[in-house]
């Protein structure tokens, strides 16, 4: 009788390590595709506060769609799915953006765009996390988020400083970069689909697939969570943090006297040194905890929007740039992973949507205010803004922290979930 083939955990380990990180490389190489779109607006004759006002308006939509898909995702039980259908809204999104002008056309669509983009940027980071934890409790293979997700800087640096070359050296147009995004995507997709039919090691289970009920489910059981609460509120701060005040740099580049055809050089340093930061970041977070891990990356958010104030020439946007890079990949590697310690594994991909959505509800003021700042008192002064938002971050985590210890509140616990258990029973 003929036997079968040993199980070879080393090969699979580096199939699904290459995996997921070829998934993360293509992602992230299409957000390097959007780092001229406050470029492309400007070009297409927009105010600074018509920028603020469609930057507003995608952050309603960047409220509204991501929850949306991460229950869809949950009551499916497939966030790869439902990333499936994000990603073809995206590749659409890419290819009908360069053929638009007028504040209208560019909002309407624009909005539309932020709503699934901010959908499959939640949805990937959950489908990897969760799969790699899959991979561990089914065949034994250990491999950690930011081991996997710093693939994605690595892509994002890649066509950063690629489109800043051929922009100068090949003549390559702001609204040829977007086409560029579209075939990235394009490739996520591919991986997407090719993991349709993936094959469990001998003797996992797969997950049951029959779709739940919000009843079932139980979305209010996040609510009650002091701990996740607490965190959301800072979460959403640092996150926006993180972002704001980059928001601006083409502005100021614009002050200093430097070409935007730099931004994709700026964004290229940035994504470099977040490769370190995402990298160790678990090395880091055992260490010293992810609590401490996540404050840092808050406070050094807010001592580089000092560096912004004061910068007179690329070299110092560039400083700024790397020291951003470096604690957001910190950041970036730690915040969906402490995540899931705090949340039931069966809302991970509504919990992961909802903090997006919030976050985006927030950013909305900001970028309201933002804009408004920069037409009528210059770009400078929107980065003291920069740092008070993550200093309140870093304030409220350490006080609910404390209190929460001082209190002994307890932290979440699956065994202790009757939803849960039923939830894990059923499978």
């Amino acid at each position: 009788m003929k036997q079968s083939k040993p199980y070879n955990y080393k090969k699979q380990a580096l199939r699904v390590y290459a995996y997921y990180a070829a998934v993360f490389f293509f992602f992230c190489t299409c957000y390097a595709c959007l780092t001229y779109t406050t470029a492309y607006y400007l070009d297409s004759g927009l105010s600074n506060t018509s920028i603020g006002v469609i930057q507003s308006v995608n952050s309603v939509f960047a409220f509204l769609v991501p929850p949306v898909m991460g229950i869809l995702a949950d009551k499916m039980r497939s966030t790869r799915k439902a990333l499936v259908i994000c990603v073809l809204l995206n590749i659409a999104g890419f290819i009908v953006t360069p053929n638009l002008r007028g504040f209208m056309p560019l909002l309407a669509l624009s909005s539309a765009f932020a709503g699934t983009r901010n959908a499959s940027d939640s949805l990937t980071m959950t489908w990897v996390a969760t799969e790699l934890d899959n991979a561990r409790t089914q065949q034994g293979i250990h491999l950690n988020y930011g081991s996997v997700r710093v693939w994605g800087s690595v892509g994002y640096s890649l066509f950063c400083i690629l489109l800043n070359i051929l922009m100068d050296q090949a003549g390559l147009t702001i609204q040829g970069s977007f086409y560029i995004g579209a075939a990235g995507m394009l490739g996520m997709l591919t991986l997407l689909l090719m993991g349709k039919g993936k094959k469990p090691a001998p003797g996992s289970t797969a997950a049951a697939a029959k779709p739940l009920t919000l009843r079932q489910l139980k979305p209010g059981r996040l609510f009650r969570n002091y701990y996740y609460m607490t965190y959301l509120v800072a979460y959403i701060l640092i996150w926006l943090a993180s972002c704001f005040g980059l928001n601006y740099t083409t502005n100021l580049l614009q002050e200093i006297g430097v070409s935007s055809a730099f931004l994709g050089t700026v964004s290229g340093i940035r994504a470099i040194f977040e490769m370190p930061g995402i990298f160790f970041s678990a090395r880091l977070a055992k260490k010293f905890g992810y609590e401490k891990c996540i404050l840092a990356s808050g406070v050094v958010f807010c001592l580089e929007s000092f560096l912004f104030l004061t910068a007179g020439n690329s070299m110092m946007v560039l400083a700024a740039q790397a020291l951003h890079g470096l604690f957001d990949g910190l950041f970036m590697g730690l915040y969906v992973s402490y995540l899931f310690t705090l949340v039931p594994r069966s809302l991970a991909a509504t919990t992961q949507t909802l903090n997006m959505a919030l976050a985006n509800v927030v950013s909305m003021v900001f970028y309201l205010l933002g804009g408004a700042i920069v037409d009528n008192m210059g770009v400078r002064t929107v980065y003291y803004l920069a740092a008070v938002i993550p200093a309140v971050g870093v304030v409220w985590f350490a006080v609910t922290l404390a209190i929460g210890k001082a209190k002994k509140i307890p932290r979440y616990d699956p065994a202790l979930d009757e939803t849960e258990q039923a939830l894990t029973a059923a499978n």
